[in-house]
């Protein structure tokens, strides 16, 4: 791959990537998502509510009830804001706001369309193949993932962008010092900007704790540096990401008693997981566990709120969620399992024109409390009627995840199973590319596998560009097979 560093991209070629991104995003919102209020998703009626709430006054609380929420954090309301101020709305349902809503969304495509440069410099610097890096941009262009959330009233719309540059600059950090136009750049520069990327993205998408774990995990394993240096990477990142996440650990333990960022977990396994367990054990249709776990959450909620009222503290419903799910989970470990396991293995093979189907039967805007890969599937490729342009979307992306997981499945097995069977054993040739899926494999896994609660495409959109590039490795290596003959 070295063959291909010398090479750099034009001011041209930048500027074609974003402007084709950008008339893309913009053609897909305009001639489709922003009709019929396509653009609302399930958890976009939070975010609507969060930026009224903050707008007059009231904070991060609950529009029905006027307690404070700690379900969402305030990033993505935040941003929502100004266009609530600036756009009048005719009354607080999620249709009186929908000048501010497209307005939002409008700059948030013309944010979103830098993606393909970031993920250009991202894979360039990962792999220093210039034609990886141009590929992978390009792939990002058309990516339908990527068009589609760009076009929501979500977080992926803008917290990707942070989450992509604090993985450009976290493995930046991997190399101590390193030269970029004549200028001599320390490693303390990369774990800061790495930091500061990886914590804008918590305060709009709460998973970015559990990734600053993982991202220290990997650099402490993988990093080629000695302890003492380690050491000090790990403490200046984490001191740097917590200090900018403390006002809202503050704040919450200030109305909680306890120190939590967002406790989403509890509720989330009391919601999807614990119901299909209970559906399993006591063969009772799925909505009945479901009903029977959100009643006994609320009963023990209640009786939490009276526990509080001596202490003056407010209880968050998913603290009640937790205690009420978490037993479930301990007492029947299998079956918990495999459940989470078949969720992960949803949101690594689900397609992302299954939202497709979703438009075409006027669900997109709820999430069932089940859902089966192979029904979605095959909604997709066959069994529901849709236009022709969106199966041919469908085939497309069939075609590209194909390419992509032959790559994967093959990069899998010669860059990191021949080695490990060798007992570590690689070709000087290859050496880069097995340290290159040893620093990558650990994100992929560990980002996906926290989706087990309910798992869906989407959810994979922060890890797909480094999948993208581990595929183009393996193809890049057959080409270069090719072209010797």
């Amino acid at each position: 791959m070295a063959a291909t560093h010398n090479r750099s991209i034009t001011q041209q070629q930048l500027f074609i990537l974003f402007f084709t991104a950008f008339l893309l995003r913009s053609f897909v919102f305009y001639s489709y998502l922003s009709t019929g209020e396509r653009y609302k998703q399930p958890d976009s009626l939070d975010y609507h509510s969060a930026a009224l709430t903050i707008k007059y006054g009231f904070g991060m609380s609950r529009p029905d009830t006027g307690e404070p929420q700690f379900w969402r954090t305030p990033g993505y309301p935040i941003y929502l804001l100004p266009f609530y101020k600036i756009f009048k709305q005719n009354g607080f349902q999620f249709s009186d706001a929908q000048t501010a809503q497209k307005a939002s969304i409008w700059v948030q495509i013309l944010l979103s369309s830098f993606i393909p440069i970031i993920l250009f410099y991202l894979a360039l610097y990962l792999t220093g193949s210039f034609l990886i890096a141009f590929i992978t941009a390009w792939i990002s262009v058309f990516h339908l993932g990527l068009v589609l959330t760009s076009g929501y009233l979500l977080t992926e719309g803008i917290g990707l962008i942070p989450f992509y540059l604090f993985l450009y600059y976290f493995y930046r950090s991997f190399r101590p010092i390193f030269q970029q136009n004549g200028k001599t750049l320390w490693w303390p520069q990369q774990i800061i900007m790495a930091a500061i990327m990886l914590a804008i993205y918590t305060w709009i998408r709460p998973m970015g704790n559990y990734i600053a774990l993982v991202a220290i995990l990997i650099l402490l394993l993988f990093a080629q540096d000695n302890l003492k240096q380690k050491a000090k990477k790990t403490a200046l990142f984490l001191i740097i990401f917590y200090t900018l996440l403390s006002p809202w650990y503050i704040r919450n333990y200030r109305l909680t008693g306890q120190w939590f960022f967002c406790p989403m977990f509890g509720a989330y396994l009391n919601s999807f997981c614990a119901p299909r367990i209970v559906s399993t054990l006591n063969n009772i249709d799925l909505l009945e566990s479901w009903k029977q776990l959100g009643f006994a959450a609320q009963t023990r909620h209640q009786e939490l709120n009276e526990e509080s009222k001596l202490t003056g503290f407010y209880t968050p419903r998913e603290f009640a969620c937790g205690q009420i799910a978490w037993p479930i989970f301990l007492n029947y470990p299998w079956l918990a399992f495999s459940d989470w396991i078949r969720e992960v293995f949803k949101t690594t093979f689900d397609l992302y024109s299954s939202q497709l189907t979703a438009f075409v039967n006027g669900c997109f805007f709820y999430d069932p409390l089940i859902e089966y890969l192979s029904n979605k599937l095959a909604d997709c490729l066959y069994r529901t009627p849709m236009p022709l342009f969106m199966r041919l979307i469908v085939i497309l992306e069939v075609i590209y995840a194909g390419l992509l997981w032959i790559g994967l499945i093959g990069g899998l097995c010669f860059f990191v199973m021949m080695p490990t069977l060798r007992h570590f054993e690689v070709h000087q040739s290859r050496n880069a590319i097995f340290g290159l899926w040893m620093v990558i494999l650990p994100m992929i896994a560990a980002t996906v596998f926290m989706t087990g609660g309910f798992g869906y495409a989407r959810l994979r959109l922060p890890i797909e560009p480094l999948m993208i590039i581990l595929s183009l490795t393996w193809w890049y290596m057959i080409y270069m097979w090719y072209k010797k003959g």
